[in-house]
């Protein structure tokens, strides 16, 4: 259990790194997506220091959340593999999702530019 919640965690700070990274390649006028894995379920530009907040802030909503649920009581009855499993999962898919749309954001800036 504590092997997860580690895991989630470097997820979770992966986030926040990924997130000042590109506080400082991002020009100030970037707009970032909130998205759903593609460019065709992207539901919104941001504003850049919305979109660093937002997607990092999701990572540690949903590993605090899912973290706390396993180690809970009521999780207690849940295969072992589900409740170690869970939340770095679905943190890590989170990262991912953060790292996709901070590169569209990259790409928008960079065809922007050269228009």
């Amino acid at each position: 259990m504590v092997a997860s919640l580690a895991v989630s965690g470097i997820f979770a700070l992966a986030m926040i790194v990924a997130a000042g990274r590109a506080a400082v390649a991002l020009p100030a006028g970037a707009r970032i997506p909130l998205h759903v894995g593609s460019v065709e379920r992207c539901f919104f530009l941001v504003p850049k220091r919305a979109g660093l907040v937002i997607w990092p802030a999701a990572g540690l909503l949903v590993a605090g959340i899912l973290g706390g649920i396993a180690a809970s009581g009521l999780a207690a009855d849940w295969v072992p593999g589900v409740r170690y499993v869970l939340a770095p999962a679905a943190t890590g898919v989170l990262l991912a999702f953060e790292v996709g749309a901070l590169l569209l954001a990259r790409g928008r800036e960079t065809s922007a530019r050269s228009e």
